[in-house]
């Protein structure tokens, strides 16, 4: 982390991703609760929220523990919140509040903790419900995520139009980047565009640890389901600017944040436009607080910012050295 980095942070002009669905890994808070007893205290406290044991789980859990929604979903929005307690922690004097938070899919329930705007316990209570809602809805029906890279979302849109209804329903579910794309639906739908994306000279195609059908009309009963809960939960106004995943935005209203809870589980995140507002904005500089890196390389595809994976799976004494 160059000074510059750190005189962005220390001055608020930076924004705070924080990860969705998918980016879990084994182990993922096990340094982070090694290093900071505040990580661990957030672990306990999303443990009891939810009813799971996500101390044990984020810190040993394994790919096969972690693979369904009902588990990874508490356990990333529990990590990301322990991650950003940490960095607050090393950072001590430098530590400024961001000038925006985003969260991606899944994370912007971490993100509207992290801006103040929805209780913690509130938001892990959430977020368990609605990942048992899922899994059910996918076991019901087989669903299937795929990332699709080196093809134009307008490629992607034309081949998920194109499916034979046969194999059933297959949507851009997250465009992510000028040429990367994630597609969502049904497990034969889904299969059938990644071929014809395999076919394409340069195109990757990835199916996806996410084990639901996110951001598709497969989640319509699920949308229905948590509309209830999600109209009564308390929001407050942010203390800073969120990203709003169904349509790029940057908001503070209350009322967009709690529509974009809603909506964002059966429309695209359409987080390529979010990283385009990030630039308008004048906001470069962007930490990704992921155990990976997904948001800082989503990032990286605009040459105006500047990301940092803090990838805390690391030392933050190495990913953030302070002067």
């Amino acid at each position: 982390m160059t000074t510059t980095v750190l005189d962005a942070v220390s001055q608020g002009r930076y924004a705070l991703l924080l990860p969705g669905a998918g980016s879990q890994l084994p182990s993922m808070a096990r340094r982070l609760c090694r290093s900071f007893d505040c990580a661990r205290d957030v672990l306990e406290r999303a443990a009891k929220a939810t009813g799971l044991d996500l101390v044990r789980l984020c810190r040993e859990g394994k790919p096969a523990e972690l693979a369904t929604a009902e588990i990874s979903h508490p356990a990333i929005v529990a990590t990301a919140l322990a991650a950003t307690a940490a960095l607050r922690r090393h950072l001590g004097e430098w530590w400024a509040p961001p000038a925006v938070v985003g969260g991606h899919s899944l994370g912007h329930f971490a993100a509207l903790v992290e801006a103040g705007a929805l209780d913690f316990d509130d938001a892990l209570r959430l977020v368990a419900r609605r990942a048992r809602l899922m899994g059910e809805q996918t076991r019901a029906r087989p669903a299937l995520m795929a990332s699709l890279a080196g093809v134009s979302p307008e490629q992607v849109t034309e081949w998920c139009a194109a499916c034979p209804p046969e194999h059933g329903v297959v949507v851009p579910a997250c465009f992510n980047g000028p040429q990367q794309t994630v597609v969502s639906g049904d497990a034969a739908a889904v299969r059938w565009v990644g071929c014809r994306a395999g076919a394409e000279d340069g195109a990757r195609v990835k199916e996806l640890s996410a084990g639901v059908a996110s951001h598709s009309p497969l989640m319509e009963p699920v949308q229905q389901a948590l509309r209830p809960g999600l109209a009564a939960v308390p929001l407050s106004p942010p203390a800073v600017p969120l990203l709003l995943n169904s349509t790029g935005r940057i908001t503070r209203e209350v009322g967009a944040l709690r529509t974009d809870l809603l909506e964002q589980l059966a429309v695209p995140v359409r987080w390529n436009d979010a990283m385009r507002v990030l630039v308008a904005s004048g906001v470069t500089t962007v930490l990704d607080s992921g155990p990976g890196q997904v948001l800082a390389r989503a990032a990286a595809l605009h040459p105006e910012l500047a990301p940092v994976a803090l990838n805390f799976m690391h030392p933050l004494e190495k990913a953030v050295p302070l002067p």
